[in-house]
């Protein structure tokens, strides 16, 4: 994909006056190649292919929001210093334009790893404001196969880079789209477990279609299409009735939103509440610290609660 550039205005409340002129210094022969990417979720998939030949610096950091994160300071010192970086697109990252054309690097690749993969509408969409890409549910990665496209993506722009380290770039892709597939396994053999009338979710950010869609999932209802917006009472009451309807068995939150809208749509439908799944941000240390981490202990809540 071609690099995006322009000149170098100043992002509000960050000065990049200093960035405009940065030039990453010279890598050694022995040194790794510095990457950067939007979330630490693509950071684990470079770091898997890379292995030792690359540093990732993930933007926005565990616990954070990708959609609405800002960049800071340090954040962008590491753009202006990266030598390729990787973002997820589809409208997900808000902020990413306007942050690389902030950096002013005209030799920086950037790579939109969902591109051509967000295929699913994002209901209620025009009602948001959010600006998720021509109203497609940019939330690709939590389908491992087509974490698969993602992968080869990253090996094709690594090597583009650093050519040298083709052999590495290609093993550690093979290796974790066996990984991936093993995983994809593991979570039809789990979700199988579950009652087929009680496989029905109820989430607080629509962000599980594709994961859905992969597992034979319905997902019933959701309390915002995207973040930055609460539901009016009205929305939530009739949410609530529509899990009662439907038979709906658990309620889900991620554990980096706010809880409580969930917890009393639950309370209000009787049913039982987990908000402690990831899906846009991996946790310091267990239980997601790793992707593949993160969609077993997913997949793990949600049988518990669904079964």
């Amino acid at each position: 994909m071609p690099s995006r550039f322009s000149t170098c205005p100043v992002l509000p409340g960050v000065l990049v006056a200093a960035l405009c002129v940065l030039a990453p210094p010279a890598l050694q022969a022995s040194e790794p190649l510095p990457v950067v990417t939007s979330s630490t979720v693509i950071g684990d998939f470079v770091r898997q292919v890379g292995g030792d030949r690359v540093v990732v610096r993930a933007l926005a950091p565990a616990g954070t929001d990708p959609h609405t994160f800002q960049p800071t300071p340090e954040s962008m010192k590491a753009l202006a210093r990266a030598r390729v970086a990787f973002f997820n697109g589809s409208g997900l990252e808000e902020w990413w334009d306007k942050t690389v054309r902030s950096v002013g690097r005209k030799d920086l690749p950037t790579v939109e790893l969902s591109e051509g993969l967000a295929t699913i509408r994002t209901p209620g969409q025009e009602h948001t404001g959010h600006s998720h890409a021509k109203g497609q549910d940019p939330h690709v990665w939590l389908d491992p196969q087509l974490v698969k496209t993602y992968i080869e993506r990253i090996r094709e722009a690594l090597v583009r880079v650093d050519p040298e380290g083709g052999a590495r770039y290609a093993d550690g892709a093979k290796a974790y789209q066996r990984a991936l597939d093993d995983l994809d396994g593991w979570i039809r053999a789990h979700v199988e477990t579950i009652p087929p009338p009680r496989r029905k979710i109820v989430t607080f950010h629509n962000a599980f279609q594709y994961f859905a869609a992969r597992y034979g999932l319905t997902v019933t209802g959701f309390v915002v299409a995207s973040p930055g917006k609460e539901p009016s009472a009205k929305a939530m009451a009739e949410l609530a009735r529509r899990i009662e309807r439907e038979g709906v068995a658990a309620v889900f939150a991620e554990a980096d939103f706010n809880p409580k809208l969930l917890e009393a749509l639950a309370k209000d439908a009787g049913v039982v509440v987990v908000t402690t799944l990831y899906d846009g941000s991996l946790s310091n240390g267990p239980p997601a610290d790793t992707y593949i981490h993160m969609m077993r202990h997913n997949v793990t809540e949600m049988v518990r609660a669904l079964r």
